[in-house]
């Protein structure tokens, strides 16, 4: 299962969309991930990272990304969705 990593710049106050994004992700993978870590930073960082691999990077894109940018991007990566029978 992957671990997904938020990077934001603390001085810069970009803790709540971090926290955003993490609420919104955990909400969509909760049990398909191994972890989701916010990490603080400086110098205007906002990356977000699926097992060590950069997936955005607010420093190349020149913007935040969007919620559902960032879910889709983590989708393609973890494949289609288990259907979970019920008991």
């Amino acid at each position: 299962m992957p671990e997904i990593l938020i990077r934001y710049c603390l001085p810069c106050r970009y803790q709540p969309k971090a926290m955003q994004d993490a609420d919104a992700i955990l909400k969509e993978f909760g049990p398909e991930v191994s972890g989701l870590r916010l990490v603080p930073g400086d110098h205007g960082v906002y990356d977000v990272e699926v097992d060590g691999q950069l997936i955005f990077s607010m420093d190349r894109a020149m913007r935040f990304p969007e919620t559902n940018e960032l879910i889709r991007t983590i989708r393609d990566r973890l494949g289609p969705r288990k259907v979970r029978k019920k008991a």
